[in-house]
């Protein structure tokens, strides 16, 4: 497991990345590529929503002592960190309904404060011995739950790239006079 003090900040920044899109006042954020079925902003707002249900199993984790074991997949997406695109679907609580970039917003950064506030807690976190179910991945302990929490900002960042690189070839000025 990689230092936890680093997984933290590594998260921080990666909520503070999310929350760019969700502040972005362009339209980027709210528009449709073929890079991805959800707009940057609907990713944005499934980040918001998971973090909330991850943070709350973190915490869960911290207040017990064993619970169910990690899945195979859980242990090779952490091990790797990395989450394969379109195999997996996002349980229904996570996904996006079309909220407004204000609400996503501060959803980011009440979900930005919930991890900030576990700083002084990252020993406690490191030592836990306590599991929260992961629909896909089964048990994850405290540190696991905030490897995951890196691991699935990446994830839809990566995408949230491939949305705006598609966004930004589809808003460049075709070239004229050819022929």
């Amino acid at each position: 497991m990689p230092d936890l003090a680093a997984l933290h900040a590594r998260a921080l920044g990666q909520i503070d990345e999310l929350l760019a899109v969700a502040e972005d006042p362009g339209p980027f954020p709210a528009a449709r590529t073929p890079a991805s079925s959800w707009s940057a902003l609907e990713h944005a707002e499934h980040m918001a929503r998971a973090d909330d249900g991850a943070l709350h199993q973190l915490e869960a984790a911290l207040e017990r002592d064993g619970g169910p074991r990690i899945k195979l997949a859980g242990r090779v997406v952490l091990r790797l960190g990395w989450i394969p695109r379109g195999v997996g679907k996002a349980p229904a609580t996570t996904r996006p309904d079309g909220a407004d970039r204000r609400r996503v917003a501060d959803a980011l950064v009440a979900a930005r404060r919930r991890l900030g506030e576990l700083a002084p807690r990252l020993d406690e976190i490191a030592r836990s011995r306590g599991r929260a179910s992961h629909p896909i991945f089964g048990g994850l302990s405290a540190a696991q739950w905030l490897r995951f929490l890196t691991v699935h900002h990446h994830h839809h960042l990566k995408i949230i790239a491939d949305v705006r690189r598609a966004y930004e070839r589809s808003a460049a000025p075709s070239p004229r006079g050819v022929g």
